[in-house]
């Protein structure tokens, strides 16, 4: 599409934003220092700086110093010193983005509700004195805009939530008192900073849970802040309550810009900016800004897609910028698993300063087998250093298992990504992709291949089915025909792929048991966990039934045969019994290769490192740079 609101400046306070687009925050948990010297904060930031991004915002910082170690702070969850900041804000401003750090007073971030009641006003003045020296610390060490966090259940949210703070002092009580806190911390920061920093306040549109702050409370509350803040930044939801995770972090589940809608009302009644975040791509911002429903738009998970997001669409080459899928294994790695962030189609994030992707210093022929996402993954990486490739893909199409993943009507943002993926693979220069063609000896041998990357996939699991076969379909074959199932269906297996299947199933009107052998608290354990939240609800939600602690034995003209625990078996009812076992890695190929005498490389489903897209991609770069 065209862009034109997204690049017009933009007023925050005394700054002018040169575009329309904020990188959101987010900590990337990684290091600032590691012992051989690699700085993999720095490196991160500059890759984000380059986007082309108005501002790109430090995640959840805490500048006060930690008393553990004297003199360190925590930006973005990496220990620094204070002294290094300006190294950071440098860093930020050489790729030509303003310089945000959203700052909180992280030892009363979450766990500390109890507290707010209950605390002397001594300790809250004390909060506020905190957040006044951070602010402090941010402007005399260059910082453009303090972002500070009163959203997702944080310190100020806590004092004006009715359901939290019990206080009956002039900190609780009425609206007007439990406004107090934000409206003094505000007032501090200004007196401390002036103009040197804009202010912008993040905020959750409504806490979503029962008795939690509502919509209507929380405009009153930015009516009350407007006139010391420059930019409002909204969100919705608790950090510390699962269920609304997947409202801070929308799924692919859930359309784009589930908060535009919120962030309308709050355009509609104050006279500031308003930026809004939450599934945001440059597609929805510019429509939503377009329709003068936001001022701006704040995105992470676009960003780390592609960090030059902004730059190609500024150059006209939207087609160019690969897409997010949504599928929130970065937020998943550094929000549930406290590990540094990666992403599942941009192998290069948080590796920066790991994979250098530096030309061959002798090109050699690589032939890739399999046209999966692993093995465009590796073509398109080998091409880029300057080897000549030569990619057999067996079907008359390139995609894999990717094309059964994205088939579902709730899989668009895969489905953009294989597109791209496809298109950035055969329109490749220095890649021949030869479809239909399966890969032999005789072919390989007179190929005369220097490297061979083996990215062959897997093949599913498949158990005999004897009284009734051709009542079992594999999941794969069905994501691409729902009209193959009844109106009754057994899934076996609750991975992933099972669960997505069963998603699809309720959506078009069908009625959905599914078993596995596994106990019904550990479905969904190995998946993405503010994508599970999500799903899992939706289906218990639209009446799928689970079976735990069983096993699939047979299709009969009744239904689906299982055994239970204590030996006796069981038939449910259905039409239709979907098989969703997993796959096995084909070894054919990697067997095949190693009489040639040259290195094997292999990657994705076919190698100890696959069943995900994240896997895939990041095996396949990683095989491509070891040639």
């Amino acid at each position: 599409m065209a862009f034109s609101e997204i690049f017009k400046p933009l007023q925050v306070g005394k700054l002018t934003f040169r575009n329309r687009i904020e990188v959101a925050p987010a900590a990337p948990f990684l290091n600032w220092k590691t012992e051989d010297g690699t700085n993999q904060l720095k490196a991160y930031y500059r890759n984000l700086a380059a986007s082309g991004a108005a501002i790109v915002h430090l995640g959840i910082s805490s500048l006060e110093e930690d008393g553990r170690f004297p003199g360190m702070i925590r930006p973005a969850c990496a220990p620094m010193r204070v002294e290094e900041l300006p190294e950071l804000v440098e860093t930020l401003h050489a790729g030509g983005a303003l310089a945000g750090v959203e700052v909180t007073v992280t030892r009363y971030m979450m766990g500390a509700r109890e507290r707010i009641t209950t605390m002397p006003v001594e300790e809250v003045r004390g909060i506020i004195a905190s957040y006044v020296h951070q602010a402090k610390v941010a402007a005399d060490n260059g910082f453009d805009v303090l972002l500070v966090h009163g959203g997702h259940g944080n310190v100020p949210a806590q004092f004006y939530s009715a359901a939290i703070n019990h206080r009956t002092d002039e900190y609780g009580g009425s609206e007007e008192n439990r406004s107090r806190f934000a409206l003094e911390l505000l007032d501090a920061i200004r007196a401390e900073v002036g103009d040197r920093l804009a202010i912008e306040y993040r905020i959750s549109a409504e806490e979503i849970l029962p008795g939690s702050t509502t919509l209507e409370e929380t405009l009153r509350f930015a009516q009350r802040i407007q006139d010391k803040i420059d930019l409002l930044h909204v969100s919705r939801g608790l950090l510390e309550e699962d269920a609304t995770l997947p409202d801070i972090n929308s799924p692919a589940y859930i359309p784009r810009g589930t908060n535009i809608p919120f962030a309308r009302q709050f355009k509609k009644l104050l006279h500031i900016p308003v930026s809004v975040v939450c599934g945001m791509n440059l597609e929805t911002a510019e429509k939503a800004i377009a329709a003068g429903d936001i001022d701006a738009a704040a995105m992470i998970r676009t960003a780390l897609a592609d960090p030059d997001f902004v730059v190609k669409a500024q150059q006209g080459r939207e087609a160019d910028i690969r897409p997010c899928v949504r599928c929130n294994t970065c937020i998943n790695r550094t929000h549930t698993l406290r590990q540094p962030v990666r992403c599942a189609v941009n192998p290069m994030i948080g590796r920066e300063t790991e994979l250098e992707v530096h030309p061959a210093q002798q090109p050699k022929h690589v032939v890739v087998i399999g046209g999966g996402p692993a093995g465009m993954q590796a073509a398109r990486t080998a091409a880029e250093r300057g080897h000549r490739v030569t990619l057999l893909e067996r079907r008359g199409h390139l995609g894999g298992s990717l094309c059964f993943a994205s088939a579902a009507e709730f899989k668009g943002d895969m489905r953009n990504y294989l597109e791209w993926a496809i298109r950035h693979t055969v329109e490749n220069p220095g890649i021949t992709v030869r479809l239909n063609t399966e890969a032999t000896p005789e072919l390989l041998r007179a190929l005369h291949p220097e490297a061979l990357v083996v990215a062959a996939g897997a093949g599913p699991i498949i158990p005999r089915i004897a009284t009734k076969p051709e009542k079992a379909i594999w999941v794969g074959e069905l994501e691409t025909d729902l009209s193959r199932a009844g109106q009754n269906v057994v899934i076996a297996g609750a991975g992933f792929t099972g669960l997505e299947m069963a998603l699809s199933l309720i959506q078009s009107g069908r009625k959905v048991t599914i078993i596995d052998m596994l106990p019904e608290e550990r479905i969904g354990a190995d998946g993405i966990a503010i994508s599970m939240i999500w799903l899992k609800k939706a289906l218990l939600d639209g009446g799928v039934r689970f079976r735990c602690k069983v096993r699939l034995e047979d299709a009969t003209e009744e239904g689906a045969v299982i055994s239970l625990e204590d030996g006796s078996r069981e038939v449910i009812p259905c039409d239709t019994v979907v098989l969703s076992l997993g796959v096995r890695a084909d070894k054919s190929a990697e067997g095949m290769a190693s009489g040639l005498g040259i290195p094997v490389y292999p990657a994705g489903d076919c190698s100890q490192q696959g069943g995900t897209l994240f896997k895939a991609t990041h095996g396949g770069m990683e095989a491509a740079l070891k040639i």
